[in-house]
């Protein structure tokens, strides 16, 4: 196992826990249990940790797999920063719960906050499934898989998973400085809502 599959190993954590929190919130909210509530206080915390994980090991893989077509990168930004979002809210919410009961209103914004996950979860399937993002067995002549992602239990692993999760952190709110100042407009397909023939044609269009 190579540091970059440490982000596929640990995303489906929050993605199962924090929709089980905002749901026992839900019912606790409703019916007023207290064990309800303190079950979904901790795994608020317990999923919010765990989205916390998977965006670290998520953004060391963006800078260890290779996509060197400017579509594709701007797909992996698209798929992190949507889930940084996502984790900013889930410590939110767990800090709230920390100090306040469950409410109606919050645990309906966790579900639908869940519910938009799937699409960060759809991007990223679309990267891997899609493209051979992150696929180590892609053909060299390809611009895609993965470029130097270090055993998980070599001596190299601690230091390449610190160093680029840091440049990947830096990388994601680099780039969306320059998406929000103009300069780097994201292509309608980075949306993964492009069919790929209709994708490949327009690429031969450009």
């Amino acid at each position: 196992m190579r540091v970059h599959e440490l982000h596929a190993a640990t995303v489906h954590a929050p993605l199962a826990l924090l929709p089980t929190a905002a749901a026992v919130d839900l019912v606790a909210a409703v019916t007023g249990n207290d064990s309800h509530a303190r079950l979904g206080r901790t795994l608020w915390w317990i999923g919010a940790g765990g989205g916390l994980l998977a965006g670290l090991t998520g953004a060391a893989a963006s800078r260890e797999i290779r996509a060197d077509d400017e579509r594709t990168e701007d797909m992996i930004w698209l798929h992190g920063v949507g889930n940084a979002a996502l984790v900013a809210g889930a410590l939110g919410i767990a800090s709230w719960r920390s100090t306040r009961g469950p409410s109606v209103l919050i645990s309906t914004l966790g579900l639908l906050a869940s519910a938009a996950s799937l699409y960060t979860a759809y991007l990223g399937g679309e990267m891997v499934y899609e493209r051979g993002v992150g696929v180590n067995a892609m053909p060299r002549y390809l611009r895609s898989g993965v470029g130097n992602s270090p055993r998980i239990l070599s001596a190299q692993a601690p230091r390449a998973f610190v160093r680029d999760a840091l440049s990947g952190l830096a990388w994601l709110f680099r780039r969306a400085g320059e998406v929000a100042r103009g300069r780097h407009p994201i292509a309608r397909t980075s949306f993964g809502l492009v069919p790929a023939v209709t994708e490949k044609h327009a690429g031969n269009n450009v």
